[in-house]
């Protein structure tokens, strides 16, 4: 993984620069989807309480030509600035991306509850003690349920490279993939 593009958010009057970076990111989900690519990590370098303004694309030169060539991010040019593809710097640490979930969502306790595997008192008691995901996130629209959902993310520091360079559909780690940080 020796290559990057860099996709800034430009600021905008009518659009929040969070709406935008859902924007493109679920763009991004889709081009990963219909090229097949699990080659392709993203990054947020500037995430705090949102993921921020900028997008780091992580890949080999190849891999990051062929998602480019899909021209994913048309309608989105007046928004947007990307970069060309980079070289990443010779000492860049590393970090793992990845996508973390609630263990019991608010919509988990009511289902458990309407099939009875809960009583009232400990739904209750679960939705007053549950664990408040403050991670950064984007909102999507699922493809397959026709719902939004908010996906969270994380960034967690690696001390080294990881062995294999395989990401989600949404550019994220799976089975300890990371991606250089500077």
């Amino acid at each position: 993984m020796d290559s990057y593009i860099e996709i800034r958010i430009l600021p905008d009057q009518e659009f929040e620069a969070t709406t935008l970076m859902s924007t493109v990111f679920a763009k991004l989900h889709r081009a990963l989807v219909e090229s097949g690519r699990s080659d392709i990590g993203v990054s947020f370098p500037e995430a705090g309480k949102t993921p921020g303004a900028l997008l780091r694309l992580h890949g080999s030169l190849a891999a990051l030509e062929s998602i480019m060539t899909l021209s994913w991010l048309t309608g989105l040019q007046d928004y947007t600035q990307t970069s060309g593809i980079l070289q990443v710097p010779a000492q860049a640490a590393y970090v793992q991306v990845a996508r973390v979930q609630s263990k019991m969502t608010a919509s988990r306790i009511r289902r458990a509850l309407k099939r009875g595997s809960l009583s009232e008192e400990r739904a209750l008691e679960l939705l007053q003690s549950r664990d408040q995901l403050n991670q950064p996130f984007f909102r999507l629209l699922s493809a397959s349920t026709a719902q939004k959902f908010p996906l969270f993310i994380e960034q967690r520091n690696a001390e080294k490279a990881g062995k294999q360079s395989v990401y989600s559909a949404y550019g994220l780690s799976v089975g300890g993939s990371t991606v250089p940080w500077f």
